[in-house]
């Protein structure tokens, strides 16, 4: 059983924590690359000749998500559940519309081609509910939510190798220390432990927020982590029967200072108690990635496996572009007649200047710097290379010059097609995933009510019906 003292798991997150700052060491960098020197002037990286990120991802993203998912759902079971698929299938889809998911999903399509992407469903209230509720449901005001982890905010167990084997997972969060302890006082059943909140330390540090403070006044943020377990049921009661998988442990770092009051020491502390996890089986959590790596626990992006090509491509553009600035075309003149150069530099275009007793080497031409035909060839190669590893082609860009035959074309189109079918295949995966974990609440938990809206209520016949979850005839 992983020891779930709060020290302990503190520590835990803290090594989950350095393994997933190593996969994205080079992340800020490819932001930077990605929009540009001019979209802010801080934190921008040189030009990048070859933006390939912003290439890739304006080719793809629109390729995996470009409208509001639909949902189809179907019951293995005949009679009455026939009707409640219908009835959820309705209600998900009307759910879908009403919480605007589709935009967070193309961000997390951009998160998932640059490292991967983290989708966190949880419950809270509905302060948008329509009126029309029936009696049976007023009690009913949750509907699930939807929500973006960042990268640099999630973590895994990293002594896992695959996502089903993973001890721990869970995501840092920030809040104004008094806000908190507001929060503490008033939600009384929260579980807030408000004395340790009290202890907890505001934090400063570029890393723990992930933004420079000096950027705005201090808010007085304090840094917690939320950590699911599935292993630990902290409620014997409250089994997988009852719809309770593991348990949510939000632990902090207290104020602390060694024996010798010299350095500070990072001290554990619940600031709530230990919640049992209500919801499916997989938990809170959704990772989207592309290419799994054998015995690795995060997923390979097609932009980081590319990086060192990417590199190579501009290393080798900026050397061409400086040698092309550097190019010059000089004149060069015999110093015997003083007025020469000036009558050269001054007279027009096909002007005829009568030069008495003029030699061949009187008058020379010279170039100086400029591309080279090895460095053309070799920036044709890397940009070639990259295209055939990345996937994208001319005809993906739009750009047909006819070099090829239709038949090449055509087999080139037919490679990055199946390339790019199984990025799409692995997004889907991903979304089917969540909306799986929103249905389960939909079916399960009684204190969720939706509307099934005007398609669902002609299909099945029935004047504005709204779904409640809880117990459903078997």
């Amino acid at each position: 059983m992983l020891d779930t003292r709060a020290q302990n798991l503190l520590e835990e997150v803290l090594a989950a924590e350095r393994l997933r700052d190593a996969h994205l060491e080079a992340f800020a960098d490819q932001v930077a690359k990605y929009h540009g020197p001019y979209y802010s002037s801080k934190g921008a990286a040189a030009y990048a000749g070859e933006n390939h990120y912003y290439e890739y991802l304006s080719l793809t993203v629109p390729r995996m998500i470009f409208d509001n998912p639909r949902v189809r759902i179907k019951s293995r079971a005949s009679g009455p559940q026939q009707v409640v698929g219908k009835a959820m299938q309705y209600a998900l889809n009307n759910w879908i519309k009403e919480t605007g998911v589709r935009k967070l999903f193309a961000e997390t399509a951009a998160d998932m081609l640059f490292n991967w992407g983290v989708l966190l469903v949880t419950e809270e209230v509905n302060k948008g509910l329509p009126s029309g509720m029936p009696t049976e449901a007023k009690h009913a005001n949750l509907w699930p939510v939807v929500s973006r982890v960042p990268q640099s905010r999630f973590f895994i167990d990293p002594a896992a190798t695959s996502f089903n084997e993973a001890r721990f997972m869970g995501h840092k969060w920030t809040r104004d220390k008094e806000d908190l302890i507001e929060l503490a006082k008033t939600d009384k059943d929260g579980g807030w432990i408000l004395k340790n909140i009290e202890e907890m330390s505001i934090t400063s540090d570029v890393t723990e927020l992930g933004r420079k403070v000096e950027d705005h006044p201090s808010r007085e943020e304090v840094v917690c982590y939320e950590i699911w377990v599935p292993e630990m049921q902290a409620d014997d009661d409250l089994g997988e029967n009852e719809g309770f998988h593991g348990s949510i442990f939000t632990v902090a770092v207290a104020s602390t200072q060694s024996a010798d009051g010299l350095t500070d020491e990072l001290k554990g502390r619940f600031i709530r108690e230990v919640r049992p996890y209500y919801g499916p089986r997989t938990g809170p959590y959704t990772v989207f990635g592309v290419y799994k790596v054998p015995d690795r626990i995060y997923p390979l992006s097609p932009l980081v496996a590319m990086e060192g090509q990417v590199a190579e491509l501009n290393a080798h553009a900026e050397a061409a572009s400086t040698s092309a600035e550097k190019y010059k075309k000089l004149i060069l003149v015999d110093d015997t007649d003083p007025k020469l150069p000036q009558r050269i530099k001054s007279e027009k275009d096909l002007f005829v200047i009568p030069v008495s007793g003029l030699e061949k080497q009187r008058v020379l031409q010279a170039e100086i710097g400029g591309l080279t035909e090895q460095q053309l060839t070799y920036l044709q190669i890397a940009r070639d290379r990259l295209d055939r590893n990345s996937g994208i082609s001319d005809a993906q860009r739009g750009s047909v010059e006819g070099r090829g035959t239709a038949t090449e074309n055509q087999i080139a189109a037919e490679a990055a097609g199946v390339r790019m079918s199984f990025v799409k295949q692995q997004f889907t995966d991903a979304v089917q995933k969540v909306l799986g974990k929103v249905a389960w609440f939909f079916y399960y938990d009684d204190r969720v009510a939706m509307p099934i809206g005007i398609e669902g209520a002609e299909a099945l016949n029935m004047d504005a019906p709204w779904l409640l979850g809880g117990d459903h005839d078997k």
